[in-house]
């Protein structure tokens, strides 16, 4: 289906329905004249690819600005992407089509096929249906009918579509023309974040419209129709102010889009060029948590909102990777991982709009000798109470302590490497802590000095027989305690070993390998030498092995609790103390 908007010149259509047909076509005739007598080639060019005098010529299809280029370019020249990088997904994809197309007809040329069969099958047997409705109302229902059939567009490429619609509807030329540009740079963005499934696009499009349209969790999930709701496009035709309205509001949602993209290639494609460098500590510790879900709107809302600067920011982002941790990584915290989303989205939502402090009375504002003066008070005092109320200080502290009839394993918990990472961050403040490449596993590749988690009582060491594989031994394994980040090169020299043979390898280094470069090996290699020195006077019980490393365990676990109460503590935030005496007033009630 075609359609000829007001301003486009005679001769030329928007085509809103056959893209990939018709790219696929040019494509596909743009390779077979390579083919061609030589004698031939010229015409079959202007016919069918380029237009126009040299120097003014023109593609007979032009894509949209985030695909023309590469296309015009790469596909359509040499195929060598030197000539105009690839930086989308779609890039790749026409590329790919035209190696495709080359070995197809390589292929039936080599078999006998004559071009001149080929060219006249493209030519006399292949046909179009051509449709161009001449009203506004039938476009409409016809852009519908399109979007609902064949395979699903998703919910971003829908979005734009229908944006890209409203502007033909309204007479909005230039805007059209800057969503086209401005939806090839979110595109971009998202590329650089390596965000461009469906559903990454789809989980962006339900973060932006949440916190842009004030949505709850729920309407969030259906961003095309939520925003067809507020475009009230119909009336805004008929209404000059409804108009002007209307243009405002898509203009406003592609910009927030758009640095709300630039954000994502920040975040997760560390793409820092402009922004504060006092922030890249706090992006890369989120960005290590993986699980961003429910904080993606409130950080959203934040970084946009203050611009992406100030110390008020910095604050809020620590303390939103504490509840992050504490809510959603912490072992065992909340029954669901979508605990609490709702509150979260209402918050970032209420604070972009300036309308978070509303919610408190005047009363509510007053906390002790502190008083709640603005949206970021509010929305700090919000997240305190949420993390309070989710993950309290006892629950937290308990959640890195094993009981003996749980079958949990820390080694299989998902915020292990995290929490190692950060604890060898406390102990070596002063080293450059390669986050991104704490947290890769194993299956993504690794390196010499890649860092594996290591058990020091291993599960398959045999120490003696009938001790390490009872109940009460395979229990000691899975506390937290006996998990240590370590370099690949030193675990692999013995793994099965015991820890009486590990640990002088961690502190001198084993053939030529050099000792371990992590402060939490040699503190637990230090306090296992310690431990075996005392034990050195005792009797091999049966049960030597087993207390040996219970007390190893014991004092490990002892300094991770005491380094994740610190590291991840919400008491010198606003209104804590307050959250608390509540709590404890509650818990006072409920026993009588």
């Amino acid at each position: 289906m075609l359609s000829r908007p007001v301003g486009v010149a005679e001769g030329e259509f928007h085509v809103v329905d056959g893209q990939q047909r018709l790219t696929t076509l040019v494509i596909f005739l743009r390779m077979l004249s390579d083919y061609l007598p030589t004698v031939d080639q010229a015409a079959f060019k202007s016919l069918y690819l380029r237009r126009g005098e040299l120097g003014s010529d023109r593609s007979v299809l032009r894509l949209n600005s985030d695909t023309r280029l590469f296309l015009e370019r790469v596909v359509m020249g040499d195929g060598n992407a030197a000539n105009e990088p690839a930086t989308l997904e779609a890039h790749a994809r026409l590329l790919k089509a035209r190696q495709l197309i080359q070995i197809w007809l390589h292929d039936r040329l080599k078999a006998g096929v004559s071009t001149q069969i080929i060219r006249t099958a493209v030519e006399t047997e292949l046909g179009f249906l051509v449709y161009a409705p001449e009203e506004d109302a039938e476009t409409g229902i016809m852009f519908e009918v399109i979007n609902n059939r064949g395979k699903p567009l998703s919910e971003l490429e829908k979005v734009k579509n229908y944006l890209i619609y409203c502007c033909v509807k309204l007479q909005a030329t230039t805007l059209r023309d800057t969503i086209d540009v401005d939806w090839s740079d979110i595109l971009r963005k998202l590329n650089t974040a390596k965000k461009t499934s469906t559903a990454d696009e789809g989980a962006f499009l339900r973060y932006c419209v949440a916190v842009h349209f004030k949505l709850n969790k729920t309407d969030s999930q259906y961003g095309y129709d939520e925003l067809k709701k507020r475009m009230r496009i119909d009336a805004a035709v008929k209404d000059p102010h409804l108009k002007r309205e209307a243009i405002k509001g898509i203009d406003d949602f592609v910009s927030f889009m758009k640095t709300a993209a630039l954000w994502y290639a920040r975040l997760y494609g560390q793409q820092h060029d402009g922004l504060d460098a006092n922030l890249r500590p706090i992006l890369d510790q989120i960005r290590a948590q993986e699980r961003h879900a429910s904080i993606m709107p409130i950080f959203l809302a934040l970084v946009i909102k203050l611009e992406g600067c100030g110390e008020r920011l910095l604050s809020l982002l620590n303390l939103l990777e504490i509840l992050n941790f504490r809510v959603y990584m912490a072992r065992n915290m909340t029954a669901r991982n979508d605990t609490g989303q709702g509150d979260l989205y209402y918050f970032a939502s209420r604070y972009y709009h300036s309308e978070l402090l509303s919610d408190f009375s005047d009363e509510d504002k007053k906390i002790g000798h502190e008083v709640i003066e603005d949206e970021e008070a509010a929305l700090e005092y919000r997240l305190v109470e949420f993390i309070s109320w989710n993950a309290p200080d006892t629950l937290f502290r308990e959640s890195f302590l094993l009981q003996a009839e749980s079958p949990d394993d820390f080694y299989k918990w998902g915020g292990l490497r995290y929490f190692l990472m950060n604890y060898e961050a406390e102990l070596q403040p002063n080293k450059t802590i390669q986050i991104d490449k704490i947290t890769l596993s194993r299956s993504e590749g690794k390196s010499a000095d890649y860092l594996s988690v290591e058990h020091l009582w291993a599960l398959e060491n045999r120490n003696r027989a009938g001790e390490n594989d009872r109940k009460i031994d395979r229990f000691e394994k899975r506390r937290l305690g006996n998990f240590v980040l370590l370099e690949l090169r030193l675990n692999i020299q013995g793994q099965n070993d015991g820890v009486a043979d590990k640990y002088p390898r961690y502190l001198k280094g084993f053939d030529d390998e050099p000792p371990t470069d992590l402060e939490q090996v040699r503190k637990m290699a230090r306090n296992a030498k310690d431990i075996l020195k005392e034990m050195a006077e005792c009797t091999r019980s049966k049960n030597y092995y087993l207390e040996l490393h219970r007390k190893l365990n014991t004092g490990q676990e002892k300094r991770f609790v005491t380094f994740a109460e610190s590291r991840w503590s919400i008491k010198n935030c606003l209104g804590y103390k307050k959250l608390q005496k509540e709590a404890l007033a509650e818990a006072s009630e409920g026993e009588l």
